[in-house]
């Protein structure tokens, strides 16, 4: 009569799953527009970054610089260069 397979049991499992990891997802959306993440919980894209900075070996010190401002032509230019401007 109802016949339970063993493909019938995986394609349950997985709906399972599938529903019950979209809830979870929606749930943490919807904790992040109100702003009540837990202590730690990243967002997606902090995820996406931080796995980017980690799989390219670059540090945050390697890209943050301090600047300052050109006093010839007002562009922000890193400590210690030159800038490239003409104006005098």
């Amino acid at each position: 009569m109802l016949g339970f397979s063993l493909q019938k049991i995986i394609v349950l499992g997985l709906l399972i799953a599938a529903v019950w990891y979209g809830f979870k997802y929606i749930g943490r959306l919807q904790r992040v527009d109100r702003g009540e993440r837990k202590k730690g919980e990243r967002t997606m894209g902090e995820r996406v970054r931080k796995a980017a900075r980690e799989r390219s070996g670059v540090t945050d010190a390697e890209i943050i610089e301090d600047t300052e401002k050109c006093p010839r032509c007002g562009t922000f230019i890193p400590v210690g260069s030159e800038c490239s401007c003409k104006r005098r």
